[in-house]
């Protein structure tokens, strides 16, 4: 068995062939510079941004981080998670094959368009992800306009 490499639905665009082109240089530079460590980059964590007709929800991949770590902050229609992971043991070179996991401050920051009621935002920290729940203004929700015939 071998392993497949995932393609999106845009993969039959004229284009496609350029992404790939740029996946792999993106590939390449990102593991050269984390293997080189080239680049004092931080870490973002991978976030999932949702919308229904009730509200937003931010779902952040938070693994191996405490409540206390993360702080979110909301200003007008931005909400900003900011936090950070830090690595709790001693590193010995010698005894690591391979260090992927990122450690450090992270700041992730969404414009939410329409804005949200910042009274009633709920969060809950649970297995790692972190979950936002931003509800809808009443203004923004969508509304059922009744045609009337005269």
């Amino acid at each position: 068995m071998s392993l497949v490499r995932w393609r999106d639905r845009g993969e039959l665009s004229p284009w496609a062939p350029l992404r790939d082109i740029e996946g792999q240089f993106n590939r390449l530079f990102g593991e050269l510079a984390r293997d080189y460590d080239l680049f004092d980059r931080g870490w973002a964590p991978a976030v999932d941004v949702k919308e229904n007709e009730q509200e937003y929800t931010i779902e952040a991949d938070l693994p191996g981080m405490k409540k206390e770590e993360i702080d979110i902050t909301v200003v007008d229609n931005v909400v900003t998670l900011k936090g950070e992971r830090k690595h709790e043991s001693e590193t010995k070179e010698k005894d690591y094959h391979r260090v992927e996991r990122r450690y450090g401050a992270f700041e992730r920051t969404f414009e939410i368009p329409g804005g949200f009621d910042a009274d009633k935002i709920a969060a809950h920290f649970d297995n790692g992800v972190l979950k936002v729940t931003l509800p809808k203004r009443e203004e923004s929700k969508p509304k059922q306009i009744e045609v009337k015939v005269s």
